[in-house]
């Protein structure tokens, strides 16, 4: 296994095409301020492997262009090394490649949520969301095409349009695939699929296809039907090019539904879909807790949204409460912790050159037999019949369907008698399949009653202390996923729950990973915090190890001012990586 190393890295940003970075450019800013970058992907080139793309949630852009924007990260020697840019099209970008990108042209600030995905010919499909943060939102799902093993960007175009109002309808949780199977009569299609958000839990999956290598794309499809809370699609294709599109749903009633992970078929190339039914039932593995102003927090979300300084707010987990994570002042929950939002959702994943057509499928629930009562506010579980709080072991578990056959018996794909499993990804190429989460074992404050990075114990305050946080873990098979061999991939522990966004009072650490493999070989991406500079807040007393580096004056009423010194490490949230091989 190599080294991980940081995939965003700190240093300067290149335009796409070598285009120059005139004056007042965003891009002159990025590598060298240190912002936040997160949710990545990863992407192995089929056939010239030692070529690595990736992308995140870059932060880097706000601080001249005042919005997120979907970076671009190309290694042509194993991620050893990284050149890094960003998407053509955002604000202050007046390159040719820019201007006409849509995504200016419909006046769109912000993009993100990104994911990729290569054919056989050496084009990179890249996908993700863009929105404005203020009204016009314009929600919209995007495709860009690199080419010249990505070395060389083709093209944007707009494949699914949101509502103009804010808390419309809204376009997000993005997935992308190639037909790379080997006896595909569908080969080189495009496949995307992606969550439509309507409010109330009426969300869609929606689908649409590209036959012609990625310049135009079908009118999008709902294909989930019958199914509640749907979101986080995954889609893979087998060898005889048959198309799954999986997503975290509910069967039953709102009321009485239990969550479910979806999936649906298609034998004709995308055209047409199979009836949504569940591959599995589970229970949700989501961070939840009660906030004492909820008000004042609510305002607050809205406010980190619209100043590009957090993501939308979501509310749709089976746990309960009113807070999907907790931090400072009116983030501050009423158990004391201070956790990242992270809820259960599928990945899924098919070898092109297996005969047997299977399909493997990866995700993180509670583990059903470590269900207890929480002891504060604080559930990851679904809550008891009687209304009791629940908290449980976050693990990762493993299904697979052979060719027309059923789902097998979920499994645990790594066991661990202690420690939380989250944001899992799969990938299955040349008869290997790998695996990669965040995984919190090393964590010496674990217990089914607290997030990873907290301890039991708390300070003065009433915050609870931190603790070591989370570690990545990855795991590979050679045998179909009979048996897999588990390794570290993080060098390092990182502290996910350090509170730099919301005005420095609240953490995010993104909503997935994401592993690529060719062969034996497999490159794995994550978020990771290890270069940030901790430091103290000095509004807000207790809560100390969660706070950040920043400079604030105070003021003479007892205030303080807004932090002058963002560039200064205490955002420096980095994508890492890492090739490792079975």
């Amino acid at each position: 296994m190599g080294a991980d190393r940081p995939i965003s890295t700190d240093s300067p940003y290149v335009k796409a095409n070598g285009r120059p970075a005139p004056a007042g450019d965003a891009i002159t800013a990025c590598g060298t301020n240190r912002r936040q970058q997160n949710e990545p992907t990863a992407a192995v080139n089929p056939t010239s492997p030692a070529i690595v793309t990736s992308g995140s949630n870059d932060y880097c852009t706000v601080e001249i262009a005042g919005g997120t924007w979907a970076g671009f990260y190309r290694s042509t020697n194993d991620g050893a090394t990284w050149t890094d840019s960003l998407l053509p099209g955002y604000p202050t970008d007046t390159s040719p490649e820019g201007l006409a990108s849509p995504l200016h042209q419909r006046g769109i600030t912000n993009a993100g949520d990104p994911v990729q995905a290569w054919d056989r010919d050496g084009r990179l499909f890249y996908m993700g969301n863009a929105f404005n943060r203020v009204a016009p939102q314009n929600g919209s799902v995007w495709v860009a095409t690199y080419d010249q093993n990505a070395a060389h960007y083709v093209r944007t175009v707009v494949v699914g349009k949101g509502a103009p109002a804010l808390r419309g309808k809204f376009n997000d949780k993005t997935s992308i695939e190639v037909d790379r199977g080997l006896a595909s009569p569908y080969a080189g299609n495009v496949y995307v699929a992606w969550s439509v958000f309507q409010g109330n839990g009426n969300n869609e999956i929606r689908f649409a296809r590209s036959t012609d290598h990625g310049a135009t794309f079908s009118n999008p499809m709902k294909i989930s039907e019958g199914s509640l809370d749907n979101q986080f699609a995954d889609i893979a294709v087998t060898r005889d090019g048959t198309v799954y599109v999986a997503w975290s749903g509910t069967v039953g009633s709102r009321a009485n539904g239990q969550d479910a992970m979806m999936w649906v078929r298609s034998d004709d190339g995308g055209r047409t879909f199979s009836k949504p039914a569940p591959a599995t039932t589970f229970d949700g593995f989501d961070a939840a807790d009660t906030v004492g102003n909820p008000a004042a927090a609510e305002q607050a979300r809205e406010q980190a949204f619209e100043n590009a300084d957090g993501p939308e707010p979501e509310n749709e987990v089976t746990s309960a409460g009113n807070a999907r994570d907790c931090g400072s002042g009116p983030f501050a929950c009423e158990s004391g912790f201070v956790f990242f939002r992270h809820d259960s959702q599928p990945r899924i994943t098919a070898d092109p050159a297996d005969p047997t057509n299977t399909v493997s499928m990866v995700y993180d629930a509670t583990d059903p037999a470590t269900e207890v009562a929480s002891t504060s506010t604080y559930n990851t579980a679904p809550v008891a019949p009687d209304g009791t709080l629940m908290v449980g072991q976050g693990a990762v578990y493993l299904t697979q369907k052979v060719g027309d056959g059923a789902w097998a018996a979920p499994r645990k794909l790594a066991p661990t008698p202690v420690g939380h499993q989250l944001f899992p990804d799969i990938n299955a190429d040349g008869g290997y399949l790998f695996a990669l989460w965040h995984d919190s074992r090393n964590d010496m404050g674990y217990s089914v009653q607290n997030p990873p990075g907290d301890q039991t114990a708390k300070d003065a305050a009433g915050f609870h202390l931190p603790s070591v946080g989370l570690d990545t873990y990855g795991a590979s098979s050679a045998d179909g996923g009979a048996t897999w061999s588990v390794v570290r991939l993080s060098s390092v522990s990182q502290m996910p729950n350090y509170e730099m966004f919301g005005d420095r009072r609240v953490p995010f650490h993104g909503d997935y990973n994401y592993v690529s493999s060719v062969g034996n070989l497999a490159f794995g991406a994550w978020t990771d915090t290890r270069q940030v500079l901790g430091g103290d807040d000095p509004r807000y007393v207790g809560g100390e190890g969660f706070d950040v580096h920043q400079c604030r004056t105070a003021n003479p009423d007892g205030t303080f001012g807004a932090d002058t010194c963002p560039n200064a490490g205490g955002l420096d949230q980095d994508v890492f990586g890492v090739l490792f091989s079975h």
